[in-house]
């Protein structure tokens, strides 16, 4: 396996779209239309702008040590001793996404497609083709990402087209008219499953240019909640409040309602074979970040000799870690948000404090480094020449054709679209606070608030993804 791993701002971006729409598209979405009821498509602002502050932190983290991951930046930043102890704690965390998500696929497969068939035999297959893949590195699952998830994005987006005979919108009214601490609280639930952006941390060596990072995040997470936003108003635009919350997978059955003419009434196999793939690339993804979490306590980023034992790892641990699917279930909807909100934090915090003891390397016009960066002084690495550098009669060097810099690197159209980009998620969470408030005295006042969210968060997408395009064009 090679050890360098580069991935594009795209593949990037994707990847957390799967990584946050995987899980909480399976368990979650019962719990929080039983807490939040007609109102659970707005659960996920909170959790967006979580992850916004998430990828700020790892965008500064990447400028001071670039071409480092999370793991060998809390061991620069915080020393061996208290840099060990973060690593393990997020070690210890992405060991319990990986079998929380593994058990509840196999629950998933158990209960819809295969209830005949032993847990155990499903889970067995579901860990080979985890440690098949764990030979590789992400740039072959970023692959495998960029073919599926076009198709799993456009069959959510279709999704109100596919059911518009079966919608009721009496089912979601009065908007916003609901319990805003409910509210809060499912927003406090999604909270937990958006904690799994810190998987991301692990590939922060993968990108090639540092304002690509904190881009690709945004736009992965803007994404991703507004297709289950989406997905949510389905159901209960379908099924109602009441159904929703005591159906298993509301959003199997939600498919399930898909009749296109009279011999197309089992679109929910040809969906499922769409959607399978993105929960196999979110699991791919987490094992591959405890493999390097793990391959970092020897200093080396090749964990392709630690694959097997670690697979079999997970494997034992999953298949006795929880008895039925209650548990599955609790564990992954009530214990996400407090380990998330236990630990994260307090390190990004601390990250971000003591990060700025480090000066952040200055750039040449290719991107390179003109001056080493505090890892690589200590690990004896020297960086490339400067392209302008000063002649030594003092004059300085004017830059080559190739190397002179696009208009984008001196434009300000990728501050102006991440300014735009967090002003509609501002918007968003005023339409939500604002509505809660007022639709108490006039449910106008909800209906109007609820258009404005839908519409900021369609913006917002679009805003954040030509944010990630001016990105690539910007100097690091």
């Amino acid at each position: 396996m090679d050890s360098k791993q580069i991935i594009n701002y795209r593949q990037m971006a994707w990847l957390i779209a799967s990584l946050l729409t995987g899980g909480g598209l399976v368990s979650i979405q019962h719990d929080l239309v039983r807490v939040a009821r007609m109102d659970a498509w707005f659960t996920y602002i909170v959790p967006t702008l979580y992850v916004a502050i998430v990828a700020y932190v790892f965008y500064k983290l990447s400028q001071r040590f670039p071409g480092k991951n999370i793991f060998e930046i809390n061991k620069i930043i915080m020393g061996k001793a208290i840099g060990l102890l973060f690593n393990l704690i997020i070690i210890f965390h992405f060991w319990l996404m990986l079998i929380r998500d593994v058990r509840s696929f196999c629950k998933f497969m158990g209960t819809i497609l295969l209830p005949n068939t032993p847990e155990e035999i499903v889970l067995f297959i579901l860990v080979l083709l985890i440690m098949y893949f764990g030979r590789t590195s992400i740039e072959v699952i970023a692959r495998v990402n960029d073919i599926f998830f076009p198709n799993f994005a456009l069959t959510i987006l279709l999704m109100p087209l596919m059911l518009s005979n079966e919608l009721d919108k009496s089912l979601i009214e009065p908007i916003l008219a609901g319990d805003t601490i409910k509210v809060f609280y499912g927003n406090m639930l999604s909270l937990g499953w958006y904690g799994d952006i810190f998987i991301a941390g692990a590939f922060l060596h993968t990108i090639s240019q540092i304002k690509q990072v904190r881009s690709a995040l945004r736009h992965g997470a803007i994404l991703s909640s507004l297709l289950l936003g989406i997905f949510l108003l389905m159901e209960v635009l379908v099924f109602g409040p009441v159904i929703t919350g005591n159906l298993i997978y509301p959003n199997y059955n939600l498919v399930q309602q898909i009749h296109i003419t009279d011999f197309l009434d089992r679109m929910d196999l040809l969906i499922l074979s769409i959607w399978a793939p993105i929960l196999f690339c979110k699991d791919i993804l987490i094992y591959l970040a405890l493999l390097t979490g793990i391959a970092s306590f020897v200093k080396q980023r090749d964990y392709s000799t630690i694959n097997t034992p670690i697979g079999f790892f997970v494997l034992l641990t999953a298949l006795l870690a929880f008895k039925n699917t209650t548990e599955v279930f609790s564990f992954g909807n009530y214990s996400s948000s407090v380990i998330t909100l236990a630990y994260q934090p307090l390190m990004l915090l601390l990250l971000l404090i003591f990060a700025r003891r480090f000066p952040i390397p200055n750039t040449g016009q290719n991107g390179a480094s003109r001056q080493p960066s505090p890892a690589n002084q200590g690990n004896g690495g020297s960086d490339p020449p400067d392209n302008n550098a000063s002649n030594n009669d003092g004059r300085q060097q004017a830059p080559s054709p190739g190397n002179r810099p696009s208009k984008g690197s001196h434009g300000p159209s990728y501050h102006l679209w991440s300014r735009l980009s967090n002003i509609l998620l501002l918007i968003s969470l005023i339409s939500v606070g604002l509505g809660l408030w007022g639709s108490e005295y006039y449910a106008a006042i909800g209906i109007g608030c609820g258009i404005v969210y839908g519409l900021s968060m369609i913006l917002a997408v679009i805003s954040s993804y030509m944010e990630l395009v001016q990105a690539r064009q910007q100097r690091t």
